[in-house]
């Protein structure tokens, strides 16, 4: 009989003994597992160098080109690995570490409304609780409450684990298509944390699962369709046709909350493919419609959803940022984890300084500090206006150094921000940039006709506003007109859980906005390439 290898995995807290398959990388082994402990944001295509452990032993897993490419000589030579590009042999017995698996990500969960429900729901027994979700493409919020008297008991947030099979919706669509089982596995993984969630809040309340009898669910488009178990591949494709997009009732043990034999689980409509319901309930809570003068709703993650109230109509697109603001197509990027450097600024002796979350040791860099880093770059003119690092300027040689990655500005000794990173906020600032210049066009508005601009979800609650309206993230109007809401989703699918005739109004909205497809509209790559530009400004 054939000797059959064992993949040993050492984490911080236990180490695993798994059974080689004979073709598959350490990532796959780890993903079929169910061992989730490490982060590959491109799919495991060996595109962001996310997905580092540490090789242990005598005996080497042959190096990958891709590993040659994105590894420095140091992390190589120390044994450092792309857990997606070790290919295993079934007869090697290998043994690697996950590098910072324990991590957890900081999530906002708060909202800028905390104003008491007026207009309860009725028709619920006493007591009757409930769970109102907020899945998005990074992170998962869920809120107990207790639906018959209002009160909002607690919340619990976490990763959402779908994140270890790919960074943002395209990857997990692709995954989902392209690997066996793989939208029922990406499906499972995001039931079970919320059932670990929910469960941990009902246990911490003392409350009965026979008692919940209502959860409201909001997400993407995509995060909706692999909570049901629905085929999402038709959203990334043309003509970018969801399964569904309307409000959905069903039994929440359909998808497998089995502890909840009284709930039913709602899922509030989307508006198109790449509009989902996280953005139709936080229009209805960030009371726009109340606004008389014009107001820019801006969600900024992977898909930059954009809405915009000219005073009598809504419009909204979505434009695809790509992940450049969660951290993972930057060199050194990830999400608000412990460690995670979140704001840089210059000090008044010249050298750079930086802060952490929970003042840990620096790891790399979250998207607030990428903004930082952007706006410092283009006030030193070591980045020019078309985005080009330039060597040659007087700060050049204090700041800039060569690396394996190309020229780079250093932050730490470890820690740096490459011109590929600098193009890719380009890439990125300048899509949600012409997705709102879109918007404003089409109502024939001028920026300086804007009364404010809304700034929805976590990434937006940290931004330093003056600096992301310095690369041309934001419009340029003043800074006072700028409000961060937090989490308009979360506060959205509470209000659908709580209050009376809340769900027809997030459908009204949905079937009377005015969607435009950014991918069709001419005027979207005229000013795609205009906003490239750092510092321009939003028409």
């Amino acid at each position: 009989m054939a000797k059959k290898g064992t993949l040993t995995v050492i984490t911080e807290v236990d180490i695993f003994y798994l059974p080689i398959v004979e073709g598959l990388s350490v990532l796959n082994v780890l993903l079929n597992s169910g061992l989730i402990g490490i982060s590959s944001p491109c799919g495991g295509n060996g595109l962001c160098g996310k997905c580092i452990v540490r090789e242990i032993g005598d005996k080497y897993v042959p190096i990958h080109p891709d590993e040659q490419r994105i590894l420095t000589h140091d992390q190589l030579s120390q044994h450092y690995r792309l857990a997606c590009k070790m290919m295993l042999s079934s007869s090697e017995n290998i043994t690697v570490s996950l590098i910072n698996s324990k991590n957890q990500i900081n999530v906002v969960s708060t909202f800028q409304d905390v104003s008491p429900i007026m207009n309860m729901r009725k028709g619920f027994p006493s007591p009757s609780y409930g769970y109102a979700i907020d899945i998005g493409t990074t992170t998962i919020v869920v809120y107990l409450v207790r639906i018959d008297t209002g009160e909002i008991l607690g919340h619990l947030s976490s990763l959402n684990p779908q994140s270890f099979y790919g960074g943002d919706v395209i990857t997990r669509i692709q995954y989902s298509s392209e690997h066996a089982n793989g939208l029922k596995i990406l499906h499972e993984v995001v039931v079970h944390q919320l059932n670990i969630l929910m469960n941990d809040l009902v246990n911490c309340y003392e409350i009965a699962s026979s008692l919940v009898m209502e959860i409201v669910a909001v997400g993407n488009p995509t995060m909706i369709h692999l909570l049901v178990g629905k085929d999402p591949s038709g959203i990334a494709i043309a003509p970018f046709i969801p399964a569904f997009s309307g409000p959905l009732e069903i039994p929440a043990t359909q998808i497998g909350c089995t502890q909840f034999p009284n709930a039913k689980l709602f899922l509030p409509g989307g508006v198109s493919a790449y509009v989902g319901s996280d953005i139709t309930v936080g229009i209805c809570s960030s009371k726009i419609l109340d606004y008389t003068n014009p107001v820019l709703y801006i969600d900024i993650g992977t898909n930059g959803e954009i809405v915009l109230f000219d005073g009598e109509q809504l419009s909204c697109c979505s434009s695809a940022a790509g992940p450049a603001f969660e951290g993972a197509s930057i060199r050194y990027g990830m999400g608000a984890v412990e460690g995670a450097i979140d704001r840089v600024w210059l000090h008044e002796n010249g050298e750079v300084a930086y802060s952490t979350i929970a003042g840990k040791p620096a790891i790399g860099i979250c998207g607030s500090a990428i903004i930082d880093i952007m706006a410092l770059l283009i006030e030193l003119e070591i980045v020019d206006e078309t985005g080009f690092m330039d060597g040659e300027q007087p700060h050049s040689e204090k700041y800039l150094f060569s690396s394996n990655d190309g020229i780079a500005f250093r932050i730490t000794d470890s820690i740096s921000f490459t011109h590929r990173d600098v193009r890719e906020v380009q890439l990125a600032k300048a899509a949600i940039a012409a997705g709102s210049a879109v918007l404003l066009k089409e109502a024939h508005l001028e920026v300086s006709e804007l009364g404010s601009v809304m700034i929805a979800g976590g990434f937006g609650s940290f931004i330093n506003t003056q600096k992301a309206k310095r690369i041309g993230l934001l419009p340029q109007i003043d800074c006072e007109k700028i409000i961060t809401i937090g989490n308009a989703a979360g506060r959205g699918a509470l209000d659908v859980l709580l209050i009376e005739g809340e769900s027809s109004n997030v459908e009204h909205i949905r079937t009377s906005v005015h969607y435009i497809e950014l991918s069709t509209a001419p005027l979207f790559q005229e000013y795609y390439v205009e906003q490239m530009f750092f510092g321009e400004p939003i028409h």
